[in-house]
């Protein structure tokens, strides 16, 4: 018998069970059950393993030991993690977008209402009487369902509102995108709910002494969580989990845990006496499976888990075993017909013992509170393919392939060589080849050459890579996730218009999955979370007759398509007299949906308080505005020939402007140019000077003082030139500084 199977004999536990007890003849039906469960979802734990390691990127130890034994490469081209990462990014951003939710609820249609709400000429009557309103008109019976839709709405919105905060408080998103990740790698996401949650709230408040007191409040609400796949073990004859006649759930517990079940209702102290006085590892199926799905995440074997592994069963329980954990009353003689045999339970079984048991949270469905999502359907399993799988075949081609041309790179990097060993040998008694070593000739060898030969064998890597390039070709449309959804373009066209057509047809496979997602879970769960609502929310204004909108293709996968056909409709429409005064009235509708659309945060629009305010604002400016049309008239004209005055000054300030510009850049033009005389003349009589010198008509001394006239004659015609050009830029053109 295997590890796997222990629990069908009563004594492989290591105590017997009585026979005539209710809860012991119940733990050997579960361990049966669970046995059977373990033994034919053997295949499925096999798939997930190898799924889990091609994300990982790493071979089995089978495949290993072959390498290592033909000393060949071992490399793993991870390109299954880079795939199901791009794909399960894509599911993530469709279904839960920043800006909206991917879920609603609206009000089941009551035909009589509709029916109302069209006649607007019969009063309405009630017992023979009718009735007005405060201003004396009579109601209609339009008036009556209109406000009977409108309570009806507000109480929807309640709901829904209830609902979402439900979500967020349990993370809903989060554990969705878990939910994703397990179904793209192993092909299944589970999620659970709604279930029991409590939440500890501590506040701190001041008595009477002024001192802090700390006051911790215990809250219960509904909540949801993530099963991991190898922890769900449903019934493997069912195809889906809705035909899935029960579910065990194993859940590891510590001894602390296990010892604070006695303060629960329906876990009796003995039953959790018995499990204690038992070692954690009696109670673990043990399999290969958990073992290795605990290497892969870089823990040790499941030897060393010192937690017991619990288990929670979902399904069929008999009314006696109910009884006996006090569950249900014991039947009254007079209402036995009406009596069940058996009931929706919830069962938690630890090392064949029973802990525990209470009735199903939803007990008006007969739906298991479990939501399963695969990234590929299989017909017959409720467990589907994830892409590890899907591509597993084109990634065992891409990594042999890939050693290959290592291993051929690697042969054909240099040259093979033989050796006569009867003719040479290293001084150093080591026959590798390294950089300067020595080698004895010996024998009756004249040449080294004798000793030595060498040959080359041939290179195939350009064969080898065009098998690696196909195969990477099949692995991208296996895949089912194209490169165009991970941002390479390829051969798609640059254009606008061909970008979107390609993105279009890329996301046509992505669109299937999020109906998928709509199917099987966001319309049954949050349809779960209503109900619940319905029967144990204490907020009587929040209930009602609802139906879930599970909305991810029409309001997330159509975002932008309806964003192009907002902005074409608001341009068409508003530069047309026809349609422009209709549009207003529905403009601050049309600019909530246009904002939604691209993304852009709500507090740019204005809420229905601030329209009232601005149009009670705008109706008493026209009221103060009304004067008569003649003096409007007036006022036109004025207006208009104030601004012409207007335009005329600027004009002339334009025009001095310019001229301005054009003398500054004359005078600078001429600044240039007695600059350059006063140069010139000063280079001349320096020359001359010189030349006086030279016939010795002037002495050294006297050549010094004449050239330091001439600089100081040149200076002071200099500065005075520059004094008066400031002036006249400062002052104007018609100022003067000393003219002669």
């Amino acid at each position: 018998m295997s590890d796997e199977q222990k629990g069908a004999n009563p004594k492989a536990y290591g105590h017997d069970y009585d026979q005539n007890s209710n809860l012991d003849i119940l733990a050997q039906e579960l361990e049966r059950k669970l046995s059977d469960t373990i033994y034919q979802r053997g295949n499925i734990d096999v798939r997930m393993v190898e799924d889990l390691r091609n994300y990982h990127g790493q071979y089995d130890q089978v495949t290993l030991e072959a390498m290592n034994k033909n000393e060949t490469a071992k490399v793993f081209i991870k390109l299954t993690r880079a795939k199901t990462n791009a794909g399960e990014a894509q599911l993530v951003d469709l279904l839960f977008p920043n800006d909206d939710k991917n879920w609603g609820i609206k009000p089941t249609p009551v035909p009589e209402l509709v029916e109302m709400l069209e006649d607007k000429e019969t009063p309405f009557e009630l017992n023979g009487e009718q009735y007005q309103d405060e201003q004396g008109n009579v109601i209609s019976n339009a008036d009556v369902a209109a406000r009977k839709q409108e309570k009806i709405n507000a109480a929807c919105d309640k709901m829904e509102k209830l609902i979402s905060d439900q979500l967020v408080e349990t993370k809903y998103n989060a554990k969705c995108r878990e939910v994703i990740h397990d179904a793209c790698t192993v092909g299944t996401g589970i999620i659970k709910g709604p279930v029991v949650l409590g939440k500890t709230d501590r506040a701190y408040t001041k008595d009477e002494s002024g001192n802090f007191v700390v006051t911790i409040n215990q809250k219960f609400q509904p909540g949801c969580e993530v099963v991991r796949p190898w922890d769900f073990y449903p019934d493997m004859s069912a195809s889906t989990i809705e035909e899935a006649e029960f579910v065990f759930e194993r859940r590891f517990m510590s001894k602390k845990q296990i010892r604070g079940l006695v303060n629960r209702k329906g876990f009796p102290k003995e039953q959790v006496a018995k499990v204690l006085q038992m070692r954690s590892m009696q109670t673990q199926h043990r399999s290969t499976y958990m073992d290795d799905v605990r290497i892969l995440a870089g823990l040790s074997d499941s030897l060393n888990d010192t937690r017991y592994e619990t288990w929670e069963y979902h399904g069929p329980v008999s009314r006696q075993v109910l009884e006996e954990l006090k569950i249900l009353e014991p039947i009254d003689p007079e209402n036995e017909i009406d009596a069940q045999d058996e009931y929706d339970a919830v069962v938690f079984y630890c090392g064949g013992i029973v802990l525990g048991a209470k009735l199903a949270l939803m007990d008006y469905s007969q739906d298991m509170p479990y939501r399963v999502y695969n990234w590929e359907l299989d017909d017959s399993s409720v467990f589907g393919y994830g892409i590890p799988r899907m591509v597993r075949d084109e990634q065992a081609i891409i990594n042999t392939t890939w050693r290959m041309i290592l291993d051929n790179g690697a042969i054909t990097s240099g040259p093979q060589i033989g050796v006569n060993k009867k003719l040479v040998k290293p001084q150093d008694g080591v026959w590798n080849l390294k950089p300067r070593k020595f080698w004895n000739i010996e024998g009756a060898a004249q040449d080294i050459k004798q000793a030595f030969t060498t040959f080359e064998f041939d290179s195939h890597i350009d064969e080898l890579s065009q098998i690696y390039q196909t195969a990477r070709i099949l692995f991208d449309e296996v895949s089912g996730v194209p490169m165009l959804q991970q941002g390479e373009q390829g051969q798609s066209t640059q254009t606008l218009g061909g970008m979107s057509m390609l993105m279009n047809a890329a996301n046509t496979v992505r669109r299937n999955q999020v109906k998928q997602w709509d199917d099987f879970i966001t319309a049954p769960l949050i349809s779960d979370f209503y109900h619940f609502n319905m029967m144990h929310s204490e907020d009587n204004d929040v209930k009602g007759d609802y139906q879930i909108d599970a909305r991810g293709t029409s309001a997330l996968l159509i975002k932008e398509q309806v964003g192009q056909a907002l902005t074409n409709f608001i341009n068409i429409a508003g530069n047309s007299p026809i349609f422009a005064p209709v549009l207003q009235l529905k403009s601050v509708q049309i600019l909530k949906q246009w904002a939604k659309t691209q993304s852009l945060p709500d507090e740019i629009i204005p809420t229905d308080e601030e329209l009232a305010q601005y149009q009670k604002q705008m109706e008493e400016q026209q009221a103060q505005g009304q004067q008569d049309p003649a003096m409007q008239l007036e006022q036109m004209r004025l207006q208009q020939v104030q601004i012409k005055a207007d335009m005329d000054m600027q004009l002339a300030q334009f025009n001095a402007q310019q001229r301005m510009q054009e003398k500054q850049a004359e005078l600078q033009m001429k600044q240039q140019q007695i600059a350059a005389d006063m140069q010139r003349q000063e280079s001349q009589e320096r020359i001359e000077l010189m030349k006086l010198a030279q016939n010795d008509k002037l002495n050294t001394e006297k050549l010094m003082v004449e050239l330091q006239k001439v600089k100081s004659r040149s200076a002071l015609e200099w500065d005075k030139f520059i004094a008066e050009s400031n002036m006249k830029l400062n002052q104007g053109l018609t100022a003067n500084y000393g003219l002669e």
